[in-house]
């Protein structure tokens, strides 16, 4: 009986016996995709330490080594060989030997030929198995280290996308102040002054997602107090007389939000400095920001200056920056709320739909 399809294995067969070996060469020489023979144990030895077969059919009772010895010697070179016994001895000893040795089928001669091809069928079968779940295992290993490293290279050209827009920006930047140098006109100057801030507080963002391994979203703390910082250096006559107060989490931001959100402190802070502290030695500007609930925050802009006049209407400002706050509140789906009666207080609340925090 041969299988026109025989099984992508090989097969070692040991047996002393010369017309044995001739008849069982015939039998399953065709079943298997490589077929090798040997008359001993010490034979079989070296026959599977140079091919390595994956299954093993042997005698025990054998000149030079028995089949017992053999397999005793193979197992400790790969556990996973599978191995049938055949003998024509019903000897107890040998049985619980071969037991031991973790064979896999005792067969008593003269062996049924469809007993055997049944068994070898299922080693096979489990070979095979083992073979594909391990080149499966293989391919999964080889797919996650080249998406491991297509990560890596969308990462690194992520963070240089973020280095040369922060490097644009800062051209822009100091573009913006060489010709501030130039101006005479104090409003224009102010008003360079307040463009260059702007593009400042957008080249932090992409500062602070170089500097950090989340590339898709922004610290907020610290690029809050860099923001706070860099404002603060532009009114540098008022510097001495204001520092700032900080109450937020370690919080990360998603670039959609965190960009307005710092876009309206440079607003509300620049304002500060400019209205809030005439006549004032020690002013305060705090920034908070306030988690309600999982994911709905409060971010709060205020200050101990003079305050603001009671009539006036935030929505009916023609102020640059407050226009400004009102677009990009507007942006980010939140609600802004005012207060002016103790200095000025800003409350704008809005949900942080995306991003860790």
């Amino acid at each position: 009986m041969e299988n026109s399809l025989p099984h992508q294995v090989s097969l070692l067969f040991v047996e002393d016996n010369e017309s044995v070996r001739s008849l069982y060469n015939k039998r399953l020489r065709n079943r298997t995709e490589k077929f090798f023979l040997a008359e001993n144990g010490e034979e079989g030895l070296e026959i599977f330490k140079k091919h390595k077969p994956d299954l093993i059919i042997t005698d025990i009772s054998m000149p030079i080594m028995n089949g017992l010895e053999m397999i005793k010697k193979i197992k400790k070179l790969s556990e996973d060989v599978k191995v049938i016994v055949m003998s024509a001895y019903s000897i107890k000893e040998y049985f619980l030997e071969a037991i031991n040795l973790g064979v896999n089928g005792y067969l008593i001669k003269p062996v049924d030929p469809f007993k055997l091809y049944a068994l070898v069928d299922e080693l096979a079968g489990n070979v095979l198995l083992k073979k594909a779940l391990a080149e499966k295992e293989i391919r999964r290993r080889v797919a996650e280290k080249n998406l491991k490293r297509s990560l890596d290279e969308k990462d690194v050209l992520l963070k240089e996308i973020h280095h040369r827009v922060k490097n644009n920006m800062q051209i822009i930047s100091s573009i913006l102040t060489m010709q501030e140098r130039l101006m005479e006109d104090t409003k224009l100057r102010n008003v360079l002054a307040e463009s260059r801030n702007r593009i400042r507080s957008m080249a932090l963002v992409h500062e602070n997602l170089y500097q950090n391994e989340n590339l898709a979203n922004i610290q907020f703390p610290n690029y809050v107090k860099s923001l706070a910082g860099n404002i603060a250096r532009t009114y540098y006559d008022l510097q001495h007389k204001v520092r700032f107060e900080y109450d937020m989490e370690d919080i990360f931001m998603p670039l959609e939000i965190g960009i307005p959100c710092g876009l309206i402190i440079n607003e509300l802070i620049s304002n500060s400095f400019k209205h809030a502290f005439s006549g004032v030695d020690n002013g305060v500007i705090h920034i908070a920001l306030v988690r309600h609930n999982t994911r709905e925050f409060s971010l709060q802009v205020s200050d101990n200056g003079v305050g603001m006049d009671s009539m006036f209407s935030l929505e009916e400002s023609k102020s640059l920056g407050m226009r400004i706050v009102n677009k990009l509140v507007q942006q980010i789906d939140g609600k802004l709320d005012y207060d002016f009666s103790d200095g000025t207080k800003y409350d704008i609340r809005f949900n942080l739909k995306s991003g860790k925090i």
